[in-house]
């Protein structure tokens, strides 16, 4: 199973994130807002075009959800061209998107060769051209408003602001939208404090599929089988755990499956989940963690970590690597876990590993093995 493991452990590199680049010259923003207890409205400026009645606001302002509507149209739906960037804490990225509707979406690192562009269908390029998606889950967790003294221009692009608040009033993000077309220009992520913790746009922006533009051949994509609701049945009735949420309200959003030959030696699951903001994947492959696979975790970089009350397989989530991905054996399968944009990304793994537990482990059962385990704990040891 060593091998099968390292497969799907590695494979999780470049298959999620945003893709492009670097706003780092902007810094960290205030938010424009934060807040604490029960909703009890917005704090911000309202459109006054948008609600009247401050007092009496709904949860999702209308004309916020009907802008996101039709952002996430517009994401496959329209032609355009521009270069991306995207700015983090720890590090940035510029890339070049054009994307062809029908076709998909054209990539390429800024600066590189047109040899190593690269084509995605819509959906699956891991880059900003993509992001549209999860819009449609948006309000299903985040109350949803038109901030309109937030507008701006994006690319010299006039923009409509849209800002998602959480069940306390805190803000989460806001999203920059092109008034024309709807599509999404910039987003800004922000952090418990109020400030931003990643900030992704175009730079430069342009409607159409530049002349002279060429089409790069589709890249082998494994992941071709897309599973509907119907073999997503079929295979828990296998014995994969394939849910159709995760906790934290991350809704699925896409799932497919790579054939025995492909990815591994056996068929890999791929699942696709967001909440509107945070994106995780989940893969899932039959077999089981041995000693051998052990040691191919650790010479990864993995490291064997108690996350609530299970144990599992962990690399980053902390420091410079806010990006977690973590593996763990769950029935007849091993679960590999990687989440992307979250503000504490070992949390949403610990959430999802509660929801579908490890197997037991021998070397966790004993009386020993607890002591130990406490003991670590107390005097600050390694799992």
């Amino acid at each position: 199973m060593s091998r099968r493991v390292a497969l799907v452990a590695g494979c999780t590199a470049g298959v999620l994130g945003l893709g492009v680049a670097c706003l780092a010259a902007l810094g960290s923003v205030p938010s424009a807002t934060a807040g604490t207890g029960a909703w009890s409205g917005w704090t911000g400026r309202i459109d006054t075009a948008s609600v009247s009645d401050k007092a009496a606001m709904t949860p999702d302002d209308a004309v916020a959800v009907a802008l996101l509507a039709r952002s996430a149209r517009a994401a496959s739906a329209v032609a355009y061209a521009g270069r991306a960037q995207t700015w983090t804490r720890y590090g940035s990225s510029t890339t070049d998107i054009t994307h062809v509707p029908g076709t998909g979406t054209i990539s390429v690192p800024a600066g590189a060769p047109s040899t190593e562009a690269r084509l995605a269908p819509d959906g699956r390029s891991d880059s900003f051209a993509d992001d549209g998606r999860a819009l449609t889950v948006l309000r299903d967790n985040y109350r949803v408003l038109r901030q309109a003294d937030l507008d701006t221009t994006v690319a010299g692009r006039p923009t409509d602001a849209v800002v998602a608040v959480d069940a306390e009033g805190v803000l989460d993000a806001r999203y920059w939208l092109d008034h024309a077309t709807g599509l999404l220009l910039r987003k800004e992520l922000l952090d418990p404090k109020g400030l931003v913790r990643s900030r992704t746009g175009f730079e430069t922006f342009a409607l159409g599929v530049p002349r002279g533009t060429v089409v790069p051949p589709a890249a082998a994509d494994p992941w071709t089988e897309r599973l509907s609701a119907t073999g997503l049945v079929a295979a828990r009735a296998h014995g994969c755990a394939c849910p159709d949420s995760l906790p934290g309200g991350l809704a699925l959003l896409d799932a497919r499956r790579a054939p025995a030959g492909t990815v591994s030696s056996m068929p890999v699951v791929h699942q696709l989940f967001s909440d509107g903001v945070e994106t995780v994947s989940l893969f899932s492959i039959e077999g089981g963690l041995g000693a051998d696979d052990a040691a191919g975790l650790l010479a990864r970089g993995f490291t064997r970590q108690e996350l609530g009350d299970h144990y599992a397989w962990v690399r980053g989530g902390t420091g410079k690597e806010p990006t977690a991905t973590v593996v763990w054996a769950c029935k007849d399968y091993v679960l590999t876990l990687v989440t992307d944009d979250a503000v504490d990304p070992l949390g949403t793994a610990g959430a999802v590993v509660a929801a579908l537990p490890p197997v037991p482990d021998p070397q966790d059962s004993s009386l020993w093995s607890r002591i130990a385990r406490g003991w670590h704990r107390i005097t600050g040891g390694g799992s």
